[in-house]
């Protein structure tokens, strides 16, 4: 389509220095070696949950599986970073991991910075297949998606590829959508969606991922990965809203605007929107008006999403405040306090995972947390250093 090859020339001002205020900051972030050449980059990623084992990355760039019952750790895998282009020197060293891990039937999924994808059997963390097998695509910072027998990756290419769940062979890879691509697919039904940094919503065909009829155009870039609720995309701008767009049409229904950027992927539940601010809000909001329902402000950027266990909505403030709302509680004025709080003492980047009253957490200081949710305390620590790997 003539828009995707031509879409850096039709960019008003204020989007190219919303973006290039964003690149600055993201760069900051991601770059493999912080000011001084000495240290590298810290991923931050979340946790995934299958039969009672917690698949996550370390800051010392492995992937490592822990035992949720005994509390220790069933096996570690390191990843490194190529030795030129993407690091401050020509050795090897740890890649980030910002994605969270997918678990499907016996494999755990990875993409790494570094740009490429690792399957790894479940029991022994020993690799089935990396992709690709010589060379790297370019940097990955979302999550992968399994869907079927196929696992969908975005990357800093540009591109949303395809592999082949089993043997990690490419299946396809869609045209270049925008100048980098960081952020983690929905998908519903058979259609993909990709929200980019340059204002558009791409629909995919999931057999190909040609593109189908079907693209929306802000006057802004979107800085968050889109959630879709009864044929509605939410997704967050530079411009500080949160955005709802009807499939199919070529208008928001609605903006919310907050005091920073919508970072995080929102949450929809209910008829209702929770949002995650970087101004430290969580906004509750009516999907169909987009009025607001109640806000909390935990006086800390919310980086990672809101999680559910039931009806209680559990949200992370980047300094390391865990808030736990009853959703069935009645605000007042506006404003819903937590139920509990429970602080970690440690920055909070990755997505959480919830399971039978329980929270984990992979912080930045390199530890996994349990937390109980009853009891509003923490049940265990367990740092994530190692020495070796599988």
């Amino acid at each position: 389509m003539k828009h995707i090859k031509t879409f850096t020339k039709i960019k008003n001002q204020k989007s190219k220095l919303l973006l290039t205020f964003a690149f600055c900051i993201l760069i900051f972030s991601f770059a493999s070696c912080m000011p001084g050449g000495t240290q590298a980059a810290q991923g931050w990623a979340g946790i995934a949950l299958h039969d009672d084992v917690l698949y996550t990355g370390s800051i010392d760039g492995k992937v490592i599986a822990v035992n949720a019952t005994a509390r220790e750790l069933e096996w570690s895998y390191a990843i490194s970073m190529p030795s030129t282009g993407m690091s401050c020197s020509q050795t090897s060293r740890p890649t980030p991991i910002y994605g969270t891990p997918a678990v499907f039937q016996d494999l755990c999924y990875v993409a790494a910075y570094s740009g490429r994808v690792y399957a790894l059997n479940i029991i022994t963390g020993r690799e089935r297949w990396v992709y690709p097998k010589e060379g790297y695509m370019g940097a990955i910072v979302a999550s992968p998606v399994v869907a079927g027998d196929t696992i969908y990756v975005s990357s800093s290419d540009g591109k949303v590829h395809a592999l082949d769940a089993t043997y990690g062979e490419l299946k396809w890879s869609s045209e270049p959508l925008g100048e980098k691509l960081w952020i983690t697919p929905a998908i519903e039904g058979d259609t993909i969606y990709v929200s980019t940094f340059e204002g558009y919503i791409y629909s995919l065909s999931t057999k190909d991922l040609s593109l189908l009829p079907w693209t929306f155009k802000a006057n802004v870039g979107f800085v968050s990965s889109p959630v879709i609720y009864q044929d509605t995309i939410f997704v967050g701008a530079f411009d500080n809203n949160l955005y709802a767009i009807k499939i199919g049409e070529s208008e928001p229904i609605w903006r919310f605007c907050g005091g920073e950027w919508f970072w995080a992927t929102p949450v929809v539940k209910d008829g209702i929107v929770y949002a995650g601010c970087l101004d430290g809000k969580i906004y509750a909001i009516n999907a169909k008006t987009g009025d607001l329902e109640w806000e909390f402000d935990t006086g800390s950027p919310i980086v990672s999403s809101p999680v559910w266990d039931g009806d209680l909505l559990i949200v992370a403030s980047e300094s390391g405040d865990i808030y736990v709302f009853d959703t069935h509680s009645e605000p007042e004025n506006k404003v819903m306090m937590p139920a509990k709080t429970v602080p970690i003492d440690a920055l909070i980047r990755g997505s959480l995972c919830v399971q039978d009253s329980t929270i984990y957490v992979r912080a930045q200081d390199n530890c996994l947390y349990a937390l109980d949710i009853e009891k509003g305390w923490i049940s265990w620590r367990l740092p994530l250093n190692t020495k070796g790997e599988s």
